[in-house]
């Protein structure tokens, strides 16, 4: 199992500096208003082969399609584990807001950085403040921003209340909200390890199942309290929906 893992992380680190690289080249060859969407093709690709290179099984639930993006949107989920930014990057492109110590943590705070991660410390009002507006910046250039709502990583199924600050930022902007619920294999959660320590134990494992329920877009109305309340039920349904994907199947 140990040797294992030291080959999956062998092999996250040569693919994130190798993905990183190729999009930075690709990016100098096309002309500069192009460059953000040229680094978002990549970006995806390279999240895609983080996750399988860390023996992640993403499956979508019966019934759930990826929608095109026509318009700014706002993917809204429940929060589980860092594999969770790499399997909705994927799916979804645009930019994550995440926890302020992710910039640090090696190779992943690189390539989160490079990415155009929205970086906020929750516990910092300022901190807070600022990813809003950093938000708000992002929408209005038509990006997909990834949040999770719950405020930090969990164990189960169960959605906690959503933090009402990210919907604070949709106002005045035509945005578009997509929820998605997210299950996993038990004991894949990050909750009480260290950043090394969950990765090492993810690593180890033979496989780490994902199965992920997309609910229908809809435009952003009401009051960012509201939008908190209804999202945390949706994306709650959403979740015990995923669930199903793994009832009877052995881990």
């Amino acid at each position: 199992m140990k040797a294992r893992a030291t080959l999956r992380l062998v092999r996250l680190g040569a693919e994130t500096f190798g993905w990183v690289a190729l999009a930075s080249a690709h990016q100098k060859l096309v002309p500069e208003t192009q460059r953000t969407a040229v680094f978002q093709r990549w970006m995806k690709r390279w999240a895609s082969s983080l996750v399988h290179a860390m023996g992640g099984q993403v499956s979508l639930a019966p019934g759930s399609v990826i929608p095109p993006q026509t318009r700014p949107r706002l993917i809204v989920s429940n929060h589980r584990s860092p594999f969770d930014i790499g399997v909705l990057l994927a799916m979804f492109g645009g930019h994550p807001l995440s926890r302020a110590d992710l910039a640090t943590w090696p190779v992943i705070g690189m390539a989160a950085t490079r990415a155009g991660t929205i970086f906020v410390d929750r516990s910092s009002g300022a901190s807070g403040a600022n990813a809003v507006r950093q938000i708000r910046t992002r929408l209005k250039e038509g990006s997909s921003i990834l949040v999770f709502p719950e405020g930090g990583t969990f164990a189960g199924d169960e959605v906690r209340p959503f933090k009402a600050g990210a919907f604070a930022a949709l106002r005045g902007i035509e945005v578009e909200i997509v929820p998605v619920g997210l299950a996993y294999d038990p004991g894949s959660e990050f909750t009480d390890d260290t950043f090394v320590g969950y990765v090492m134990r993810v690593a180890s494992r033979r496989r780490t199942r994902c199965a992920v329920s997309i609910g229908a877009p809809r435009l952003a109305h009401g009051k960012p309290q509201q939008l908190a309340a209804a999202l945390q039920q949706e994306v709650q349904a959403l979740v015990q929906d995923a669930r199903t994907c793994w009832e009877g199947i052995d881990p």
